[in-house]
């Protein structure tokens, strides 16, 4: 099943293997590099699940996501982050996300989460 999957990374390396990954399996990808463009996205297309970056160079995609919960939006969302800490898990459960995956991450234990996510 194609899902399509809303990217917010703001390394470019990153953001191309998740697109060409997620495109070679299937998905359609819209690709955002920060808080802004991400919003905007977010805000006017609708997506079958959310693959966030939490540090962003204009500003936090925990908040990000805290804001379109806020707003109604329940769509799955798997933060991505290379900050080790504990209780950024806690910050970005409390804030709705539905998945999380410390960097770097296994690109199959990534696609496992997404077909989880994306199947009917």
């Amino acid at each position: 099943m194609s899902a399509r999957i809303l990217v917010v990374e703001d390394d470019p390396r990153v953001r191309a293997v998740l697109d060409r990954g997620l495109r070679l399996a299937g998905h359609d990808t819209t690709l955002t590099a920060d808080v802004a463009a991400g919003r905007a996205a977010w805000a006017s297309e609708a997506f079958d699940l959310v693959l966030l970056d939490v540090m962003l160079p204009d500003g936090d995609g925990i908040a990000l996501l805290a804001e379109r919960r806020t707003a109604g939006d329940e769509t799955p969302t798997i933060l991505l982050t290379a900050r080790e800490e504990s209780e950024l898990h806690g910050h970005a459960v409390a804030a709705g996300a539905t998945d999380y995956l410390s960097k770097p991450f296994a690109y199959a234990d990534l696609l496992a989460r997404v077909e989880r996510l994306t199947a009917p």
